[in-house]
């Protein structure tokens, strides 16, 4: 029997957000905010059912599969749910987004089922939140001379994401979108949509944003949200390529200002592009999640 998904919407946030914020994984996937801002590439739908939320959506590849089961019942019994649902749709069953935790989790439930591949593309990098703030140490000798580069040559104010100035972060990434070949790339057409939404839903989606702003223009914002009780999420962050060293200084800026009651801060995938690995392993992760899909062992 199909289990009755829903699409996610903005009223959805608590219901959701209650699972959520009781998981201890650190994976950017489990963030509202990035669920509702990018269900339009997704067509993310849910379902809570025994006290478990089921989330359905189709991946890169369109290939539908599903995310790990989160509740605290019997997680044997929920992905068995999920398992005749993806039959009686006539699908192969997938868990996309799954951590090697999540895969011991599933083997010790439904030993020899499932075989689990990862992907490095999806991999996650993982950053103490004290280095992030301090730079301090030899490694991070280069970055601390970016910024002091950067306090010296400009006359900048750093400031918190609020209503009043999301239209000038908007301009910032419409500007940006100007200097990256108008943003037509398939990808970044999905990308300025949920841009859109996240800065139209900011409050409602408990996004925490800092944003800098030199000669009354804002010239460069990050935003995120909570993943875990010890991790922060950086979902966005964008600098116009003109103002030398912005990317660094709203990196650092951004952490001490809205990071310093975590832990760790997760800045999310690669997606596999090279400049953005090397810029992500600049800033020397203490952990890279590995991420990959889990799919049934007879489906072979």
């Amino acid at each position: 029997m199909m289990i009755n998904f829903h699409p996610v919407r903005i009223e959805d946030r608590d219901s959701i957000n209650e699972f959520f914020f009781k998981s201890t994984y650190r994976n950017c996937d489990f963030s509202f905010s990035n669920i509702l801002c990018w269900k339009h590439k997704y067509d993310t739908t849910f379902a809570i059912i025994d006290g478990f939320l089921l989330i359905r959506f189709f991946a890169e590849y369109k290939e539908p599969g599903y995310m790990m089961p989160l509740g605290a019942g019997d997680l044997k019994k929920a992905i068995d749910l999920l398992r005749t649902d993806a039959k009686a749709r006539g699908d192969r069953f997938y868990l996309y987004a799954v951590t090697p935790e999540m895969f011991a989790q599933i083997e010790a439930v439904c030993p020899g089922e499932f075989r689990f591949e990862t992907d490095k593309a999806w991999s996650e990098y993982i950053y103490d939140a004290q280095d992030l703030i301090t730079l301090t140490g030899k490694k991070f000798q280069p970055k601390r001379n970016h910024i002091n580069k950067f306090k010296k040559t400009y006359d900048y104010e750093y400031l918190p994401i609020t209503r009043k100035i999301i239209p000038d972060c908007l301009d910032l990434y419409y500007r940006w979108c100007e200097e990256n070949s108008g943003c037509l790339d398939a990808s970044l057409v999905e990308e300025r949509h949920a841009t859109q939404k996240a800065f139209h839903y900011f409050e409602k989606l408990g996004l925490k944003g800092g944003a800098i702003r030199i000669a009354g223009e804002i010239v460069a914002y990050s935003y995120g949200q909570q993943l875990s009780p010890d991790t922060f999420g950086v979902h966005a962050e964008k600098s116009l390529y003109e103002i030398d060293g912005g990317f660094s200084a709203i990196n650092q800026m951004f952490a001490e200002h809205e990071c310093q009651n975590y832990k760790y801060i997760n800045r999310e995938e690669d997606l596999g592009i090279e400049s953005l690995r090397k810029s992500k392993e600049s800033y020397h992760p203490v952990m890279l999640l590995e991420k990959g899909y889990v799919e049934e062992v007879n489906a072979m």
